[in-house]
């Protein structure tokens, strides 16, 4: 089987190189340009730009291009699993269902797995992470699934951000007019809830909000693997690992930097954080 994810797993491309993962980019727009997340354009150049007053625009994987990239595959009877950035967020999910129809005409007997994942970023990231450990580890194609669709329900997501309405000007924050209002020196905490991202909880100030974050990792009672992703906030990014290895029985942190289509809607400042919840 082969693994396919988009690049809204935030996954860098050398890891997804080692992996063995296809990673197929969105588009980002910046005036009069086009590139290829990853590709073409880094996460610093993204946040550049926004500094220098831009606003980039992202745009979708079409169904030609994934038809483009699962045919040789499917020509050497190869079975693809696409592990997808969330339906609530991006139109990229409906394209592989479409590119799938159209492959099934010419491939009727092509194994083509597409599972919407409701997450973003190391979100994603950790799910696609995991299906290509179970990969490595000898599990059946069917085992993979079933732990892919495991943890997309146990992937939990936690954000903060220094622009709040950047963010639902970028059309990717649902029910959050009510934030929006007297957020002078107030920083939000948002979690994604059905495949949206969605305003969870009001603080004052940074250290708050990672108190709070700590509070949600302790009560949930998480001793795995947690990853923070980060956009130009790095000293923040390691004040938050230190935290949470002090504060909870956590032993393992990673950071890493947020990828350029996510960080075209959240801007600079924004800081992630994204575990697996085996309990619910």
């Amino acid at each position: 089987m082969i693994l396919f994810a988009d690049s809204c797993a935030d996954i860098p491309l050398e890891d997804s190189k080692r992996r063995g993962i296809e990673i197929l980019p969105l588009t980002i727009n910046i005036g009069d340009n086009n590139y290829k997340d990853q590709i073409d354009i880094s996460s610093e150049e993204v946040l550049q730009a926004i500094t220098d007053g831009e606003r980039p625009k992202t745009s979708q994987i079409n169904p030609e291009n994934f038809v483009e990239s699962f045919k040789p595959f499917l020509e050497k009877g190869e079975s693809i699993l696409y592990i997808a950035f969330s339906s609530e967020l991006s139109g990229t999910y409906q394209s592989a269902l479409i590119a799938r129809d159209t492959l099934l005409d010419d491939y009727p007997e092509a194994d083509i797995t597409i599972i919407d994942t409701h997450a973003a970023s190391y979100g994603l990231g950790m799910i696609v992470e995991s299906a290509s450990d179970d990969m490595k580890n000898g599990l059946s194609d069917e085992e993979v699934i079933k732990n892919a669709e495991k943890n997309v329900k146990n992937i939990r997501h936690f954000f903060t951000v220094n622009d709040l309405d950047y963010l639902a000007k970028g059309g990717r924050l649902s029910k959050g007019s009510a934030f929006l209002g007297g957020l002078l020196n107030i920083k939000p905490l948002l979690h994604v809830e059905d495949g949206k991202l969605v305003p969870l909880e009001k603080h004052r100030g940074i250290k708050k909000v990672f108190k709070s974050m700590i509070k949600h990792i302790n009560d949930d009672q998480i001793t795995g693997k947690i990853h923070i992703t980060q956009s130009n906030a790095l000293d923040s990014a390691e004040l938050l690992k230190k935290k949470i290895l002090e504060e909870t029985e956590v032993k393992v942190v990673n950071i890493s930097m947020i990828g350029p289509t996510i960080s075209s809607h959240t801007g600079n400042g924004t800081i992630a954080m994204f575990y697996f919840n085996e309990g619910v």
